[in-house]
């Protein structure tokens, strides 16, 4: 009979790799197991030494714990959507499976079949995976091999596509936020288009909690004007209703998403020779992990970044394309800097986080922090060295928060 540190081994050589938290919870099992029946033999007197040691029970269990391991990395992978996103929680998120869904919907307009594939929501941001499937088509586009044409053939051909600059939520409207992205990419699938979203809804205040129904604009297209230029169609804010053609809705409940984010406003300032920076949001979600800072310029050192590079931003040509602001000073420094603990590792070395600044500010965007440290700075890291500037991080989470 094996020993614990044997089968262990061997566990480790036939299954995939699966999230920390669940492998460390697996080997607990099984010494309890061992341990268990170490004192049921102990409390029936007899004298054989089992801890250590699997029976055959035990095997049969951790077999079945195999299984699960086995199960638990493939259901880790089955989530297509983080293919086409995989900057924003990786291609194989730890906690995909408990934030989304699959096959919410699928109808068929105009001939074309129209799917809700996969949804999901981290308590910030909604991702949707849609599809069309051109009927009659024989041949398939390919993961790679899809242009934008192919999109305007569902317009063109069978009057069928995005149509209005809006989505709903139980039946009130929102643009696409700031920040939010679409891609579109075919399959093995003959004739079907994929399109995966992600929908910064936090960027408007919009927080999802509960069953919601979500309208999207994605059914056979329709007039526009029939809609912008008609107040019966709006409410009384002079928002657009639910328009009754062209939609397609479908329910997505993210449950008590909510109750698993962190949040933290240290607003603790860093204050530098150039700016002055702080953070006013961490959010950390099953997914991702967002960090907004507010920066502000120092009049001092914009007046001499202008007297040295002049007032404005040049063509090849010399003509002036644009004013020069507090961009010039703040991108350069935002886009150096990394997630890092209070010892200044940088967590997520493969990861550059930095998602666009503005004269004001500047927003980071990384995958799941398992393990949130007890201290948290965004800090500047040389390109060629590697090395990490301490002295001008920001705080991004206090010690013992």
């Amino acid at each position: 009979m094996m020993n614990t540190d044997e089968f262990k081994k061997q566990l480790a050589s036939v299954t995939p790799d699966v999230p920390e938290h669940f492998h460390n919870r697996v080997e607990m099992t099984l010494e309890n197991i061992v341990l268990q029946e170490a004192q049921m033999k102990e409390s029936t007197k007899q004298a054989i030494k089992t801890a250590g040691r699997f029976s055959g029970r035990t095997l049969v269990i951790a077999i079945a714990l195999v299984i699960m391991i086995a199960a638990a990395a493939l259901a880790a992978t089955q989530w297509n959507l983080f293919g086409q996103l995989p900057h924003l929680a990786g291609e194989s998120p730890v906690n995909a499976d408990s934030v989304m869904q699959k096959d919410l919907h699928t109808e068929t307009v105009n001939n074309v079949e129209i799917s809700i594939k996969e949804a999901g929501y981290d308590g910030r941001t909604l991702l949707i995976q849609r599809s069309y499937r051109i009927p009659d088509a024989e041949e398939a586009f390919g993961p790679d091999g899809l242009g934008w044409e192919e999109e305007d053939k569902l317009y063109n051909d069978y009057h069928v596509g995005w149509w209005i600059d809006h989505i709903w939520f139980n039946g009130k409207c929102m643009n696409m936020p700031s920040g939010s992205e679409s891609m579109i990419s075919g399959s093995d699938v003959p004739g079907e288009i994929i399109i995966t979203e992600a929908w910064r809804l936090y960027e408007e205040g919009v927080y999802l909690d509960g069953p919601t129904e979500i309208s999207m604009p994605i059914g056979e297209i329709q007039d526009i004007d029939n809609y912008y230029h008609h107040p019966e169609k709006k409410d009384a804010d002079g928002n657009l209703l639910v328009p009754d053609k062209g939609m397609v809705t479908f329910t997505f409940d993210p449950g008590d998403v909510q109750s698993r984010v962190k949040t933290f406003h240290p607003e603790q300032e860093a204050v530098l020779p150039e700016l002055t920076a702080k953070t006013v949001d961490a959010t950390f979600t099953p997914l991702m992990t967002y960090i907004t800072l507010d920066i502000k310029v120092n009049p001092e050192a914009m007046a001499a970044y202008i007297e040295e590079n002049g007032a404005y931003v040049l063509d090849d040509d010399g003509t002036p394309l644009w004013e020069r602001d507090g961009l010039d000073i703040v991108d350069p420094w935002a886009s150096s800097l990394e997630l890092v603990d209070g010892s200044g590792k940088i967590l997520f070395p493969e990861n550059s986080g930095y998602d666009g600044a503005w004269t004001e500010g500047a927003q980071f965007l990384y995958p799941y922090l398992e393990n949130i440290p007890d201290e948290l700075w965004m800090a500047p890291v040389d390109e060629e060295t590697g090395g990490v500037d301490m002295s001008r991080a920001v705080l991004v989470k206090p010690a013992n928060e």
